[in-house]
């Protein structure tokens, strides 16, 4: 396992980083970027932490000691095991404010890892060379949790027009411009991904969309250092020199989201996943994600538990808790909470088992769960916001605090239900900045476009599951009403979904399949 000095060492690369339009030297001690670096310093050092070994680690088969962010669960215990991991996490960094740490971002690689042989199988490399995906993907693997590689996925590309199929083919996003006997060379953009300044390698792919071409249809794994890569994040929110009384959060750090440009990179075969074939990025790549989410799903449900707690604290100090109506809205923040955590235990208790033998949450549960968050968390930040009054508008800072003349002043005026006026105002600071600040609205942005923002969270549960007309969730309705036979009904509906450009359960492959809970929810198609 890494150490947080040799993690440091590994970013003073040479990487090419523009952050708000500037330069950076080095992302270990610029002001931009040294607290994010920091605080993942301290993640790694934080492994080797006698009293947390039993949760951030585990021993693998050849008895060497490693973090859980490689651990490949075999069984619903295991999945257990790798909650509380998420868990910790979520909690060191003050309710999930980090969205990706190396722990939410290597699970990308599992459904590659478990069943690597449709990357082989499916791709469609220039001349009929036969290129060896499977053992690639397992070699990487090797390579990745030997060397404790920190990684970041880039999947998501290009905006361009949606109201023209063949609009994507003219988008400069990154695309296969050679290809020979060594490998490929890519050129173009890749559109989002989080941290990446701040990680050794970018695992290349796509997230399928129409009119996606063969030459934009690539996975692999790029050294950020590779000639021609450069990264563009966005403008940082962190303070660096700011008190972290008055900005409790943002001194910390800011994970940074960004582009990457690839000026004709070269890629050798060995670091290539899969290339050439649209049909697979319209049915695999999704199944990547889905473990992506399982961790998502943990974050918003450490979160909420957050926004319960201040607004416990909150209420308290303002000695509004008590009163009836306020009672009635804290139990909606409760049930909030304990409506996200409901959808983890469903998804953990009615997993599967996969085909490579990885013990798979439930993918139904887990998006209705993350979708349930979505619906909910504005509502529930608003509540809290409107318990804060006046207050979380004016809050006082330390210098205003420590002023010999004004400071005992706001000390009396500002005095709590059984609270010091610079406690009851740090509540106060810790809610404007998570939620009413620059630095707190990316984060709900985050939330709401992480991997599939809401809509397609919703598209993907008629997608990956048999909630069709003639399927097993119309059998209690069809016999309520006496139907009979509805093939003709089925039929029509396989006509538009055979039509349709978007991906359909009936109709995905079976490798595909292997990768989503079925029983009660997929019904094997009869025989033609």
């Amino acid at each position: 396992m890494r150490t947080g000095a040799q993690y440091l060492e590994s970013l003073r690369d040479g990487r090419r980083v523009y952050v708000g339009g500037e330069l950076i030297d080095d992302v270990t001690t610029h002001p931009k970027t040294a607290g994010y670096a920091k605080a993942i310093a301290e993640y790694y050092d934080l492994h080797h932490e006698p009293e947390h070994q039993d949760v951030l680690t585990f021993v693998d088969d050849d008895g060497e000691r490693k973090s859980m962010h490689w651990f490949l669960p075999r069984s619903k215990e295991d999945i257990v095991k790798r909650r509380a991991f998420h868990e910790f996490w979520f909690r060191h960094f003050k309710g999930g404010i980090f969205t990706r740490p190396p722990a939410g971002m290597h699970v990308v690689m599992y459904a590659q890892v478990d069943d690597p042989q449709p990357w082989e199988d499916s791709a469609r490399p220039a001349d009929g060379r036969k290129i060896p995906f499977a053992q690639n993907i397992r070699d990487q693997w090797q390579r990745v949790t030997t060397e404790d590689i920190a990684l970041s996925p880039m999947f998501v590309d290009v905006q361009f027009d949606r109201g023209r199929d063949d609009a994507l083919a003219e988008t400069p996003m990154l695309s296969v411009v050679e290809q020979n006997d060594d490998g490929i060379v890519v050129r173009g953009w890749k559109a989002i991904g989080t941290s990446i300044a701040f990680v050794n390698e970018l695992l290349i792919g796509n997230l399928w969309r129409p009119g996606q071409t063969v030459d934009q249809t690539v996975y692999a794994l790029v050294p950020v250092t590779a000639p021609g890569v450069s990264l563009v994040c966005r403008e940082s929110n962190a303070t660096p020199e700011a008190d972290p009384y008055d900005h409790p959060l943002s001194t910390i750090g800011d994970e940074l989201d960004g582009m990457a440009y690839f000026d004709d990179v070269f890629i050798p075969w060995e670091r290539v996943q899969h290339i050439g074939n649209p049909d697979h990025a319209k049915w695999y790549p999704q199944r990547q994600f889905d473990w992506v989410h399982v961790e998502t799903q943990i974050r918003h449900t450490v979160h909420a538990e957050l926004i319960v707690g201040l607004a416990l604290l909150l209420t308290s100090a303002l000695g509004t808790n008590n009163s009836p109506v306020v009672q009635a809205q804290l139990a909606d923040i409760v049930r909030f909470r304990e409506t996200c955590k409901a959808f983890v235990i469903a998804a953990e208790d009615t997993g599967f088992v996969t085909a490579g033998g990885l013990y798979k949450p439930n993918n139904i549960y887990v998006d209705l769960g993350r979708a349930h968050y979505l619906e909910k968390i504005h509502d529930i930040v608003n509540q809290l916001i409107e318990f804060c009054g006046r207050g979380v508008v004016m809050a006082p800072t330390r210098a205003d605090f420590d002023d010999p003349y004004i400071g005992p002043k706001l000390e009396e005026a500002l005095r709590g239900s059984a609270i010091s006026a610079r406690d009851r105002v740090s509540i106060f600071r810790q809610i404007s900045e998570r939620y009413l600040t620059q630095w707190g609205a990316r984060h709900e942005m985050f939330e709401k476009f992480n991997g599939t923002p809401l809509y397609l969270v919703r598209l993907l549960t008629m997608q990956r599951t048999e909630y069709q007309v003639d399927g097993p969730l119309t059998d209690l309705a069809r016999q309520v009403l006496g139907f009979g036979d509805t093939a003709e009904l089925a039929a029509r509906a396989a006509d538009a979904e055979q039509r349709s450009h978007y991906a359909s359960v009936k109709y995905q492959p079976e490798y595909a399949r292997e990768q989503d809970v079925r029983d009660g929810y997929f019904k094997e198609p009869t025989p033609a």
